[in-house]
């Protein structure tokens, strides 16, 4: 397959799964309403469905390391479509929880694929393609929840049935095709099981740590930051699938910016300073004087939050080239599992110090991200051969 029909196959495969949750996400405040449940209740439904995608990511990793990415997506497509087919005729509660885990598993494991075919289309092509990839979700994910707004006048129920036609659409088209790009795992070597590198080093769990921070600090911004902006703006009312949109709107625009620092910028450096810029626009966005400066210094914290989590993607695949979705899986994780942690922490810290205060939180992970980098920046090199992935790629003279 050409380079440039995989970069293609590849961005279609993100902006599928981007519509997808866009559209999921933009649905939840009609779901509530229709089945009745309290925000108490829809969260513990959430947090059940984020439990059960991790065993799915981690199994998916192990799946893509034997069998390739290709048949993982067939399913996890095939997965989300059956279970937004089962919300879209339920009226119970009680069976809302199990179909949202199992959609939320295959989103899972669908992650995990994506991810890992982006980063060996990267090591295959030489191009550092997984920030415009989670732009292109982002964009998509704008996308999905505009399309999802305009399902309401048929009754929200009906986005779901178009949802999953598309993923339907997905599944053939995928079967047509002959090979993705590869992400299985290399064979040990000849000379014996203790020469592969261990997956699991000080290295690949920074990494996994920068990726799982950032993914809290975008969990708190996407669930906290309207009810912030609508304490600070009393009079101000959006349509909460347009703020949805516009929240994934500024989450790709700065994840197409940084596929262009990255021409002129390491990795590690980037991802350094981005943290600290965003810390420091979240505290001008907590001091700010006026609505719109608060407004417009959240806009530049998510366009700078952005790119952290691909960056580290990218990071990761070249730290173990040859266990590309089993690296993908432990990434992926870990940024899953912080969504587990951001809505509790978040609450509890709103009820004890107030919002404000507790949106300060997204200030440490600013400080967090920019330490982790800076910490895995300066982890020893040993002498290798030419094409050793942490001796090359990592250092300042990578593009």
């Amino acid at each position: 397959m050409k380079e440039s029909s995989m970069i293609r196959l590849c961005a279609a495969l993100f902006c599928v799964f981007g519509f997808t949750l866009g559209s999921w996400q933009a649905s939840l405040p009609d779901l509530v309403r229709d089945l009745d449940v309290s925000p108490l209740e829809l969260g513990l439904c959430l947090t059940v469905g984020f439990a059960g995608a991790l065993p799915a990511m981690f199994m998916g990793g192990r799946l893509i390391a034997r069998f390739g990415a290709k048949g993982l997506l067939m399913a996890g497509a095939t997965g989300m479509a059956i279970a937004l087919v089962g919300v879209g005729f339920t009226g119970s509660y009680v069976v809302l929880v199990p179909l949202v885990l199992v959609l939320l598993g295959c989103q899972g494991s669908f992650d995990v694929a994506i991810n890992a075919v982006a980063i060996a289309i990267e090591q295959r092509s030489g191009r550092q393609i997984l920030a415009f990839m989670h732009g292109a979700f982002s964009l998509s994910a704008a996308a999905g929840a505009l399309c999802f707004s305009a399902y309401r006048p048929l009754g929200f129920r009906a986005g779901y049935f178009g949802v999953a036609v598309v993923l339907a659409l997905f599944v053939w088209c995928m079967a047509r095709w002959r090979a993705l790009p590869e992400a299985r795992s290399a064979p040990a070597p000849a000379s014996g099981p203790r020469e592969r590198r261990v997956l699991l080093g000080a290295d690949v769990l920074l990494v996994a740590g920068i990726v799982g921070v950032s993914f809290l600090g975008s969990g708190i911004l996407e669930n906290w930051s309207a009810l912030y902006v609508r304490d600070t703006v009393s009079d101000l009312a959006v349509i909460s699938s347009v703020g949805l949109a516009s929240f994934h709107g500024a989450m790709g625009l700065g994840r197409v910016l940084t596929s262009a620092v990255l021409r002129y910028a390491d990795r590690l450096t980037t991802i350094a300073a981005c943290g600290l810029l965003m810390a420091a626009a979240m505290v001008w966005s907590l001091c700010a004087p006026g609505p719109v400066q608060a407004v417009a210094a959240l806009f530049i914290v998510g366009i700078l939050l952005s790119g952290i989590a691909p960056i580290g993607f990218s990071v990761a695949g070249d730290l173990r080239p040859d266990r590309v979705g089993e690296v993908s899986s432990t990434v992926a994780i870990a940024g899953y599992a912080s969504f587990l942690v951001g809505p509790v922490l978040v609450g509890v810290l709103a009820d004890l110090l107030g919002l404000r205060a507790a949106l300060g939180s997204v200030v440490v992970v600013g400080v967090v991200i920019s330490l982790l980098a800076l910490l895995l920046k300066g982890q020893p090199r040993k002498a290798g051969p030419a094409h050793d992935p942490v001796a090359g790629p990592l250092e300042g003279a990578e593009r």
